[in-house]
C-alpha cells in the first residue's frame, strides 16, 4: 500500500516529544518494515522534503492567516473584523486546507491508497473525497481541557474540539486504542470506532546512564514522567507529597517532563507542589523531557511509577514503565484499566484521590521482593501483547477493509 500519514507533530522537530510525534514515527517505521510505501506529511512553518531515519517526510508551510487577511484588507486590524471564535476556527481549518492541498498534488503524482489522519487539529476536515481516509482517535480536546488541559483557553478548546468531531464524521472510518474514549466519542459522531491498541516497540538505541549515574544512582525515588500539569494528576501528587516524604525520610520524588502553564489556588502548578512539600522540597528532583535512552535507566531504577492522570487515552508512560517491569499506579475509568489489572499487574486508584494514592504507594513500598517480581512479570506479559507482530496486522486489515468499502 502507498500510505500517507498526516500529523501536526513529529520527532524530527525539537519542540515535539509527545505521544503523537512518537506514535507517528514508530508507525511509519513499522509499516516500512512491512514493505509498504509511507510518507509523513507534517504541518509546519516551512516547505521542505527530506528523509528522516529512512522515512519520507514532507513539511508543509501553513501561512500566517492573520497577516494575509490584514494585507488583503489594507492592514485594518483583524480583531475588529472577525470574532475571536471565528479566528480560532479559521486558524484550525487552514491547517487542514493547506495539508490536503499538498496531499492532492502528491496523489496526482502517485496514487495514495489510504490517508491516515490524527484527530488532533481536525486535519481530515478537508479530506480528499476520492481517497480512502481514516482518523486515529487519540483523545478528546474538550474533555482534556475540562480536566486541566494543555494551555488552551475555554473558547479555543471548544472550537477545536467541535472541529475534530466534524472531521471524524467526514472520514471513512475512525479507530483508536482506548475503549473509554471511543465509547464517549461514538455517541457524539454517531459512528462505530474500531479498537486497535497502540503497538509498542522497545527503543533500540543503547541506553545512556549519564543522568542516572551522576544524580540518582545513590537515591531511592518514586517517579512521575509526562506533562507536569493538572490533567496528569500533579494536583493529586501535591496534596499527599508532604505526608509521603515525611514518612519516608530517605525517599526522593523525581519528575521528568515539561511543566504546563496551569494554576492551583493562584499559583503555578510546580510552585504549588514545592510549597506543599515544605521542608522536604529538597528531595524533589525535576528534569526536562528526556530522550528514551536517558529516560529508561531512570524508569528502570525507580521504586515505582505514579501516574494519577485525571484523563488518559492509552498512556505511553504507563506502557513504557510496565515494559521495564515497573509497578505503575494509574487511575480508574481511564486507559490504565486496559493495561493494569489491580494488584496483579499494577495498582488502580480513583481520580483526584490523594489519600488513595498515598495508600497505594505505601502498599507497593511494603511489598516483598517476591510479590514485586510477580507484579513486574505480569506487567511485562501485558505489554508483550502490544508487540508489533500482533498489532500491525490488525491495522493492515483495517486499512484494507476501509479501502475496499470506499471503493
Amino acid at each position: 500500500m502507498n500510505i500517507a500519514i498526516a500529523t501536526t507533530e513529529f520527532v524530527s522537530e525539537k519542540n515535539f516529544d509527545g505521544g503523537l510525534a512518537n506514535y507517528t514515527y514508530k508507525l511509519a517505521k513499522l509499516l516500512l518494515a512491512k514493505k509498504h510505501s509511507v510518507t509523513v506529511y507534517l504541518t509546519s512553518n516551512v516547505n521542505e522534503s527530506f528523509q528522516y531515519d529512512g522515512i519520507d517526510l514532507v513539511k508543509i508551510n501553513i501561512p500566517n492567516m492573520e497577516w494575509k487577511l490584514n494585507y488583503q484588507l489594507k492592514r485594518v486590524r483583524l480583531d475588529f473584523l472577525i470574532s475571536l471564535k471565528m479566528r480560532y476556527k479559521l486558524q484550525a481549518l487552514q491547517e487542514s486546507y493547506y495539508l490536503n492541498k499538498e496531499l492532492k498534488k502528491a496523489n496526482k503524482l502517485k496514487k495514495i491508497d489510504i490517508i491516515h489522519y490524527p484527530n488532533v487539529g481536525s486535519l481530515a476536515f478537508f479530506r480528499l473525497k476520492k481517497t480512502p481516509t481514516i482518523v486515529r482517535l487519540s483523545g478528546s480536546t474538550i474533555r482534556s481541557h475540562q480536566l486541566g488541559g494543555y494551555g488552551q483557553n475555554n473558547l479555543e478548546a471548544q472550537v477545536i474540539g467541535q472541529l475534530e468531531y466534524k472531521a471524524m464524521i467526514k472520514a471513512d472510518a475512525v479507530f483508536g486504542p482506548s475503549v473509554m474514549i471511543a465509547k464517549e466519542t461514538e455517541h457524539i459522531i454517531k459512528k462505530k470506532i474500531t479498537i486497535i491498541e497502540t503497538p509498542f516497540l522497545q527503543p533500540i538505541n543503547q541506553l545512556d546512564y549519564t543522568i542516572y549515574d551522576n544524580i540518582l544512582s545513590d537515591k531511592k525515588y518514586i517517579l512521575f514522567f509526562g506533562s507536569i500539569g493538572l490533567i496528569k494528576g500533579i494536583g493529586t501528587i501535591a496534596n499527599m507529597i508532604y505526608q509521603l516524604l515525611n514518612a519516608h525520610k530517605a525517599m526522593y520524588f523525581v519528575f521528568v517532563g515539561k511543566i504546563l502553564n496551569n494554576d492551583i489556588e493562584g499559583k503555578n502548578v510546580w510552585d504549588y507542589l514545592l510549597e506543599k512539600a515544605a521542608e522536604h522540597k529538597n528531595r524533589i528532583i525535576h528534569f526536562n523531557p528526556l530522550k528514551h535512552e536517558l529516560l529508561f535507566p531512570i524508569i528502570k531504577h525507580a521504586e515505582l511509577v505514579a501516574l494519577p492522570s485525571r484523563i488518559d487515552n492509552f498512556p505511553n508512560a504507563c506502557i513504557e514503565a510496565m515494559s521495564l517491569g515497573k509497578i505503575v499506579i494509574g487511575t480508574q475509568e481511564n486507559g490504565f484499566e486496559q493495561l493494569i489489572e489491580h494488584q496483579n499487574s499494577g495498582y488502580l486508584i480513583p481520580v483526584d484521590d490523594d489519600v488513595a494514592l498515598l495508600q497505594a504507594i505505601n502498599s507497593v513500598l511494603a511489598l516483598s521482593i517476591d510479590a514485586k517480581n510477580k507484579i513486574a512479570q505480569s506487567a511485562m506479559d501485558r505489554i508483550n501483547e502490544l508487540s508489533p507482530e500482533h498489532i500491525v496486522p490488525q491495522l493492515e486489515r483495517f486499512y484494507e477493509s476501509v479501502i475496499q468499502k470506499h471503493n
